[in-house]
C-alpha cells in the first residue's frame, strides 16, 4: 500500500463532502456578498487539487501528492473561500508531510499542522474579518493545541480541533450581520469544518465524532433561511460589483505588495502563493484597474465576472464565455452576463486557462466566443477533447463580433436558441480596424443605410475625442445609427470596428 493512501482518503473524502453538500453551502453563501456560490467555488478548488493527484502513479510519495494537490488547488482555486481553503490546506500538508506524512504525523505535529495553517489563511486576506473561515481555522487549532500541551493522543487532537471548529462556526451566526439577519452560519467556514471532519475520520476512525454534537448550518425560528441575493457593493467605498482572479508566475515575496496593489483598488482581497505561483482574487468597481495589476505581473488566467449577473444565473443553464484581448472590454462583456478571460498575449493562452473559465461559466454547457484568431484556436483544441461542460464554439475572430455576439446572448429569453443568436449577430456584424488617420473613409466602406449599431474598440493613448468625428460619419451615411464607443485598451490596432446591420 503507497505511504500516501491516507492522504489520498482523506482529500477525496473532503471533496465528496463538499460535493454532497455542494447546494447547502450555496444557499447559506450570504458573506461577503449573497452571490450563492461558496459550494461551487470550494468544490472546483478541492476537483483541480485532485485531479492533480490523479495524475500521479499509484506509488506517488506522500511529498509528491500532498505537493501536485497543493498546486492543483491553487491553480484552480475559485473565489474567496476557494482561494483561502486551497492556502490552508497547502499549509496544512507541508507541516505534515515535514513530520513523516499523515499515517505518522503525531500529535505535536497535528496541532503545529493546524496553527501553520490557520496563519496562512489569515496571511491570504487583505482585511481578515472574524465571524468567517478565519475564526474557524484558528478555533481548531487552539483547541488542537490544548490537547498536544496535556500531550494526549493524536486521534483525541484532530476530534477536539474539530469540536473547537464546530463551536466556533456556531457563533459565525452572530459575528457576521449578514449571517445574524438570514439565521444561517458562514459558508466558508462551514466548509472548512467539513474537511476537518473528514481529516479526523481518516485519523481518528469513522466513528470518531458520533458522540460530538454537529452544528446546525441554519438557526430555526430567525431569518428567512432561503438567501436573497443582495448588492454586490459592500458598503466599502472601493466598491466591488465585479470578481477579478488571475494567477502569476511568483514567489512568497510578491504576496504582501499584491495585497496592498489590489486594496487600492477593490476589497475581498485574498492572495495566495506557494510552488511559483501566485493566485489573487478581488472585487472591484473597476476591473479595469485589477486586470492592469495583472498584466503588469504578466498573469495568466485573468477572469473578470459581474458579480450581480452571477447571481442571476443558473449554473445548469448555459453559460457564455468571452474571450478578449482588450483590458477594457471586461466590464462591458461581464455586465451582459458573460464570463470573460483577458489574455493580452493571445498566443501564449493555455488550455487549462479556458478550461477554468468554461467551468465557471456552467457546469453544463458554454458557449465560448473569441476575439482573436488564436484564441479562437485554442478553444477549438478543447472543444475536440470530451469532457464536461460541453463547448458550443461561435465562429469569430475580431472584438466587435465578441462585443455583438455577447450582446445578442443577453437579450435572450429562456427556452430561444442562445448559440444561434450570437451567430446571427456575428454574421450581421461587418468588422474592420483603422490607424485613425482616415477614420472616415474606413468606416465609409463598412457603413450602410442599413446599418445598426457601429462599435469602436479604442487602443490604448487614443483620444475618445475622436468618436466625434465618428458619430457624424456615421450620421452622414446612416441617420439614427447607434454609435458605441468603448476603450478596449489594446496594444494594436489603434480602433477597431464592428458595424451591426438590419437584415434586409
Amino acid at each position: 500500500m503507497s505511504e500516501a493512501h491516507a492522504l489520498r482518503r482523506w482529500l477525496g473524502s473532503g471533496l465528496d463532502a463538499v460535493r454532497r453538500d455542494r447546494g447547502r453551502l450555496d444557499a447559506i453563501n450570504v458573506f461577503p456578498v449573497a452571490d450563492s456560490d461558496t459550494g461551487t467555488n470550494v468544490y472546483l478548488t478541492l476537483q483541480e487539487g485532485n485531479r492533480a493527484i490523479a495524475r500521479l502513479p499509484a506509488d506517488a510519495s506522500h511529498r509528491d501528492v500532498a505537493a501536485a494537490f497543493a498546486r492543483g488547488a491553487l491553480m484552480g482555486a475559485r473565489g474567496n473561500s476557494g482561494v483561502i481553503v486551497s492556502q490552508y490546506l497547502s499549509a496544512l500538508l507541508r507541516v505534515i508531510d515535514a513530520h513523516g506524512g499523515l499515517e505518522s504525523v503525531g500529535t505535536e505535529g497535528l496541532a503545529i499542522a493546524l496553527a501553520r495553517a490557520s496563519e496562512a489563511a489569515y496571511a491570504a486576506v487583505g482585511t481578515p474579518v472574524e465571524g468567517t473561515i478565519l475564526t474557524v481555522s484558528r478555533a481548531a487549532a487552539g483547541a488542537a493545541a490544548e490537547v498536544s500541551a496535556r500531550r494526549g493522543t493524536r486521534e483525541e487532537t484532530i476530534v477536539a480541533a474539530v469540536d473547537g471548529a464546530r463551536g466556533a462556526l456556531a457563533r459565525t451566526t452572530d459575528q457576521l450581520p449578514s449571517a445574524r439577519a438570514e439565521g444561517v452560519v458562514d459558508a466558508g467556514a462551514a466548509a472548512l469544518v467539513l474537511q476537518l471532519e473528514m481529516l479526523a475520520e481518516t485519523i481518528a476512525g469513522k466513528g470518531a465524532l458520533v458522540d460530538h454534537p454537529e452544528v446546525a448550518w441554519g438557526v430555526p425560528g430567525r431569518g428567512r433561511h432561503t438567501v436573497q441575493p443582495g448588492h454586490p457593493g459592500h458598503g466599502d467605498p472601493h466598491g466591488g460589483a465585479y470578481e477579478v482572479m488571475f494567477v502569476a508566475d511568483r514567489d512568497e515575496d510578491a504576496r504582501a505588495p499584491m495585497v496592498a496593489r489590489l486594496g487600492e483598488v477593490g476589497d475581498s482581497v485574498t492572495v495566495t502563493t506557494g510552488h511559483g505561483l501566485l493566485h489573487a482574487h478581488v472585487h472591484t468597481d473597476h476591473p479595469d484597474r485589477a486586470v492592469a495589476v495583472a498584466e503588469d505581473v504578466e498573469a495568466h488566467q485573468i477572469v473578470v465576472r459581474s458579480i450581480a449577473m452571477s447571481m442571476l444565473q443558473d449554473r445548469a443553464a448555459t453559460g457564455v464565455v468571452a474571450l478578449t484581448t482588450c483590458p477594457g472590454l471586461a466590464e462591458p462583456l461581464a455586465d451582459a452576463g458573460a464570463v470573460v478571460l483577458v489574455v493580452p498575449d493571445p498566443t501564449a493562452m493555455r488550455k487549462r486557462d479556458l478550461r477554468r473559465a468554461v467551468r465557471d461559466a456552467s457546469g453544463a454547457e458554454a458557449i465560448v466566443v473569441a476575439g482573436d484568431p488564436a484564441l479562437l484556436a485554442t478553444a477549438r483544441e478543447l472543444a475536440d477533447r470530451r469532457g464536461k461542460p460541453d463547448l458550443v464554439l461561435i465562429d469569430a475572430s475580431h472584438e466587435a463580433h465578441v462585443v455583438a455576439a455577447v450582446a445578442a446572448s443577453a437579450l435572450a429569453t429562456p427556452g430561444e436558441d442562445v448559440a444561434g443568436l450570437m451567430r446571427d449577430a456575428v454574421a450581421s456584424t461587418a468588422v474592420g480596424e483603422s490607424t485613425g488617420d482616415a477614420l472616415d473613409e474606413d468606416l465609409d466602406r463598412l457603413v450602410g443605410p442599413s446599418t445598426d449599431v457601429v462599435t469602436l474598440v479604442l487602443a490604448r493613448g487614443v483620444a475618445t475625442g475622436i468618436a466625434d468625428e465618428a458619430c457624424a460619419s456615421v450620421e452622414a451615411r446612416a441617420p439614427g445609427a447607434e454609435v458605441a464607443v468603448y476603450r478596449g485598451g489594446q496594444e494594436w490596432p489603434p480602433i477597431l470596428i464592428g458595424v451591426e446591420s438590419v437584415p434586409a
